[in-house]
């Protein structure tokens, strides 16, 4: 692939969706990892609920850069599960 025929924006959505394909791929591990091992069930359990906020985060902000015809529905229901996941996060457990 030629990179110097695409533009800023193009690049740009090319990183972020490595980013977020990579983010996605080292989620998947450290849960499959935790849930494998799982010994004390409390503190796992809140320590996976943080693992799983870095791809939440992800795909919202990757959303956000498209710009095609209904993404702003989309976008705003994944802010909306992003507003509940952080209410769930800051909930003790």
């Amino acid at each position: 692939m030629d990179l110097s025929h695409l533009n800023r924006g193009q690049i740009t959505l090319m990183g972020s969706g490595a980013c977020v394909l990579l983010t996605l791929h080292f989620t998947q591990q450290l849960v499959s990892q935790h849930l494998f091992h799982w010994k004390n069930p409390k503190e796992q359990k809140a320590i996976l609920i943080i693992i799983l906020m870095a791809p939440i985060y992800a795909v919202d902000s990757f959303v956000g850069l498209l710009d095609v015809r209904g993404s702003k529905a989309f976008f705003m229901f994944l802010e909306s599960i992003k507003e509940c996941y952080e209410a769930l996060v800051s909930f003790p457990v």
